[in-house]
């Protein structure tokens, strides 16, 4: 199965549009999908480049992406980049510092996302989604992390506090500067990887 879009980009203006693209990319792979989906049937590639504390990707993950992903499981391979715009570099003593658009709590809440895809490869979406769009770690261990073990919530709150979550935030930035992603874009989401349309 084969999508035709590759990337639906979300500016301020565009938002009300890039709503409608994507609601379109998930139309086309339901119905592209059709009878074909079961388990062995081809599930369609998405990535999505966010940023943690940006509201038009806190909208699109709950109002879309999880709604989608909740009523049709299966039928979408979704990869998520939580970075968005900003940086990473060494410091003197050889540490990395990130730093993001909207400050330090969303590279906090950055790589708190980051951490919960590398230990839940499988089974994030939940929780990325939870954390997407708090105001800090305080408010992400309260009403994300309070439902898993203690030993859990305590390795991804260390990961999300130290330089293990950096590295992971870093990694995130090297794949949203790969995408080339450009400047005013709020975020990214890349099907299949076929030539398309940018919004």
């Amino acid at each position: 199965m084969h999508v035709l879009l590759e990337k639906v980009c979300f500016t301020k203006r565009g938002y009300i549009h890039g709503l409608l693209n994507l609601c379109l990319v998930l139309l086309v792979v339901v119905f592209a999908a059709g009878p074909w989906i079961g388990a062995d049937a081809q599930q369609v590639n998405v990535t999505l480049f966010t940023e943690s504390q940006c509201p038009f990707c806190t909208r699109l993950l709950r109002e879309q992406v999880w709604q989608f992903h909740t009523t049709r499981p299966g039928i979408i391979n979704l990869q998520i980049v939580p970075f968005g715009k900003g940086n990473c570099e060494y410091t003197p003593d050889r540490r990395l510092l990130c730093k993001c658009m909207h400050g330090p709590t969303e590279c906090d809440l950055n790589r708190l996302q980051n951490c919960a895809i590398s230990y839940f490869p499988r089974r994030h979406l939940g929780l990325v989604t939870c954390i997407q769009g708090l105001k800090n770690l305080d408010e992400a261990f309260q009403r994300c992390l309070s439902r898993l073990t203690p030993r859990t919530q305590h390795r991804l709150m260390e990961c999300a506090k130290t330089q293990t979550g950096e590295v992971l935030n870093y990694y995130s930035m090297l794949n949203t500067h790969r995408a080339g992603i450009r400047f005013g874009q709020l975020l990214t989401l890349m099907v299949n990887s076929l030539t398309g349309v940018t919004t």
